[in-house]
């Protein structure tokens, strides 16, 4: 496979994974502060990068400070987002936080304009929020009164905060990439991830009951550690240095077709057939977008 057809792989596979970060974490949210869940996902995810540097014989040398300043900013937005969405979904509701996720591809878009020059077509523009409509019928449940009625609250406020963060992730990336290893360029951004995160949150860190956590809890934060961090980090970064941005982002808009499925898979009911339509019209904008138009600049 060529690399390209290797980084649409690793979002389609990013997507499957990130997606139960909201099955799961609106599940053991509540047993836990934001902060700390966030601190407790960069902190292991960075001990799984070592070890899997140390096995693989990836040599991790310690950055200059140009770089440390690199690895700082991707470690910022990805703490950024990750403390925002949990903190909303102890304020709302997953179908308002999954709302305010659709803007994170046009967010993409508009960012990789500006700072990386990536032009899209009027073509993939449409394709783009055709795709968005389609994902907010999905999450609306083919209810628009439902969408007509969101309060857009504080829970709401904060995670369009994290979605603009993390819609600046792939091009950050992009941008910041200086030719070393992605192992090395994800284990310092998840250590100083994990820095960040100590100092800010200290006082939560100290006062969370960490040792009253049940089972199911420390499960659900093992699967966040590995699934959702450590796997989909290192898929992201392979695939934000072989697509453009706004692509590698668009798929994002999968995201609720998926925690439709797994919500479904729980026991908690099959979509509506209406919603099916939804799910048809981002299968039609996505294959467009991804594999029919070409991207009319060097980046494509």
């Amino acid at each position: 496979m060529s690399s390209r057809a290797l980084a649409h792989a690793a979002m389609l596979l990013f997507v499957a994974l990130v997606s139960t970060s909201f099955t799961v974490g609106v599940r053991i949210s509540p047993a836990l502060d934001p902060v700390a869940l966030t601190f407790v996902r960069f902190f292991f995810a960075a001990f799984v990068f070592a070890g899997i540097c140390v096995v693989g014989k990836v040599t991790i040398r310690w950055p200059r400070l140009q770089d440390l300043i690199r690895y700082a900013w991707l470690a910022f937005l990805l703490v950024l987002y990750f403390t925002t969405m949990f903190e909303a979904l102890r304020l709302a509701s997953a179908f308002s936080v999954g709302v305010v996720f659709t803007f994170a591809p046009l967010f993409t878009a508009i960012v990789s304009r500006v700072f990386l020059g990536q032009r899209l077509s009027v073509a993939q523009w449409s394709a783009l929020v055709v795709a968005g409509l389609g994902s907010l019928w999905v999450v609306s449940g083919a209810n628009w009164q439902q969408l007509l009625q969101l309060n857009f609250g504080p829970g709401e406020q904060i995670f369009l905060i994290g979605t603009a963060a993390y819609a600046s992730y792939a091009p950050s990336v992009r941008y910041l990439h200086q030719g070393e290893s992605l192992l090395s360029l994800t284990f310092w951004t998840t250590i100083l991830g994990a820095v960040m995160l100590g100092v800010y949150g200290y006082s939560a860190l100290s006062s969370a009951a960490w040792t009253t956590l049940g089972a199911p809890v420390w499960l659900g934060i093992a699967h966040l550690v590995v699934a959702c961090t450590v796997i989909t980090f290192y898929l992201i970064q392979y695939a934000s240095l072989h697509l453009p941005s706004a692509k590698v982002m668009a798929y994002v808009y999968l995201t609720p077709v998926c925690v439709a499925l797994y919500e479904a898979l729980l026991g908690n009911g099959w979509p509506e057939m209406p919603v099916w339509f939804g799910v048809l019209l981002i299968v039609i904008a996505m294959l467009t977008l991804q594999l029919f138009l070409r991207e009319p600049t060097q980046d494509e």
